[in-house]
């Protein structure tokens, strides 16, 4: 099936009759700030909630999170639960809520959504079959909010987060990095 042809509306401009500046390339650097490192329970398996139409829709738990860096350090409270779609492609959608209590007492709300890789093309057939892949990439932008005094400085920062489920150690393990 062809898609349509696009309307004249949504054509794009010829740029050469815009006045745009030159510009030079932004850049970035990162700041390591934490790493955390979580527990998969071998008596808490994913929960498959199912089929959907963005994919296969499951719960996964997280357990005895510890958070260590140059300026945070602390645990996740409670359990943490990561809610995955995993698309027939094989990549999978995240997304995490969870809060960091801090060594000091200070209580940061930590969110994120990002992607995943459970093995393409196979990854979705295999989940589907009842196998989970033995490491999970995951990549993904957290955010983090609080009023603690001691940390609002968390409140401004966009952060990056790279990261690595191994199903089989039943671990993860997840470096964030600020950038600035």
């Amino acid at each position: 099936m062809s898609l349509p042809a696009v309307p004249e509306a949504y054509v794009p401009r010829d740029t050469s009759t815009l006045s745009i500046p030159q510009v030079k390339r932004l850049d970035f650097k990162t700041e390591y700030l934490f790493t955390y490192t979580m527990q998969l329970p071998s008596n808490d398996p994913p929960f498959i909630i199912g089929k959907t139409t963005s994919g296969l829709e499951l719960i996964i738990t997280e357990r005895g999170t510890r958070v260590s860096g140059t300026r945070i350090n602390g645990t996740f409270i409670r359990d943490g639960n990561d809610y995955v779609t995993l698309r027939p492609d094989g990549t999978s959608i995240h997304e995490v809520r969870c809060v960091i209590l801090t060594d000091d007492g200070a209580r940061i709300k930590f969110t994120y959504k990002g992607k995943g890789d459970f093995g393409w093309p196979a990854g979705y057939k295999e989940v589907l079959e009842g196998r989970m892949p033995g490491k999970v990439k995951i990549r993904c932008g957290p955010h983090m909010e609080t009023s603690h005094p001691d940390y609002l400085w968390v409140n401004a920062l966009q952060c990056v987060e790279v990261g690595e489920v191994d199903v089989v150690g039943r671990y993860g393990t997840f470096d964030c990095y600020a950038v600035v």
